[in-house]
């Protein structure tokens, strides 16, 4: 099925003007020497959910930068990193004037031979689990150096080896990322065991929220493809995220739902076709319910 939101893709990023890229695959954007921090608020997609086709990391070095990720909303300061992976729903909400940061974007494949598959495994797991990390102030200013590295090796047009060399600085980043954002997480005992438990089940259920929410609203659909019973797993989900199951794919529903409002390029029989419910109608009332204003007033608001 075509995919109905706003797909944001690495030819958007190429576009904004502190953007420096190799072949529109893998994109550097800082604001480390500007005179101002908030430099994005022009880009198309601020302040619009949109699904990300690429793998992003946002290096915070000071001040403030606020996203959403997949309904969930994250704040990044000073020593933080960030790691979105593809197909996550995201915004961007904003940051402080004197917040610096650091991107870099990539396809999931561009990287994939610097990579062993245990740490690229293990990686993932804890960033299903939070995308948001602490560095230390050492780890930071290492950061920073081999993204100037980064920088001005992809400055360097007539190197026919640019890409390469790239791949050795990835490889350096990934295994500092290995080491900092794993080894901190080191199970110590029973009780964190029992909790990482319900945590991986949180992180698949999402997943499969994320992967199936387009046609299916049932707790029933998603606790039969975990094995789980319903009422277990809107327990589970409930005690780590503080919120029920039902909730979540709501809201998944819901940011879908308004993302393609927003886009205009759909009219709204063809989302309620598109989201699976039986008819506009139905569709109108759920969406009225849940948001508190019909499909047609908050397109127009």
């Amino acid at each position: 099925m075509k995919q109905p939101y706003l797909n944001l893709d690495l030819i958007h990023l190429t576009t904004e003007g502190l953007a420096v890229h190799l072949d529109k695959e893998f994109i550097l954007i800082d604001n480390l020497d500007e005179a101002t921090g908030d430099v994005s608020t022009e880009w198309e997609f601020a302040y619009h959910p949109v699904k990300l086709s690429f793998i992003v990391c946002i290096f915070c070095v000071a001040g403030r930068m606020r996203l959403r990720l997949n309904l969930q909303d994250y704040e990044l300061k000073a020593n933080n990193i960030l790691i979105a992976q593809e197909g996550v729903i995201g915004e961007y909400l904003g940051m402080d004037g004197d917040t610096r940061v650091a991107v870099i974007a990539f396809t999931p494949d561009y990287f994939q031979a610097a990579l062993q598959v245990e740490a690229t495994i293990s990686l993932q797991r804890r960033l299903y689990a939070s995308p948001l990390c602490r560095l230390t102030s050492g780890a930071m200013k290492e950061s920073m150096l081999i993204y100037r590295l980064m920088k001005a090796k992809v400055a360097e047009t007539d190197n026919p080896f640019r890409k390469g060399a790239l791949l050795g600085y990835a490889q350096v980043l990934t295994y500092n990322a290995y080491r900092y954002l794993l080894l901190s997480d080191a199970d110590t005992g029973d009780k964190k065991e029992k909790s990482s438990r319900q945590q991986e089940l949180y992180n698949q259920f999402v997943k499969e929220v994320q992967r199936s929410y387009t046609h299916e609203r049932s707790i029933s659909f998603y606790a039969n493809a975990l094995c789980v019973t319903p009422k277990y797993l809107s327990q589970v989900v409930h005690k780590v995220s503080g919120r029920f199951a039902g909730d979540w794919i709501a809201d998944f529903v819901i940011l879908e739902a308004k993302a393609m409002l927003k886009s205009r390029k759909y009219t709204i029989q063809q989302i309620a076709d598109l989201l699976n419910f039986a008819n506009q109608s139905f569709f109108g009332r759920y969406f009225k319910d849940k948001v508190g204003c019909s499909p047609s007033e908050y397109q127009k608001s």
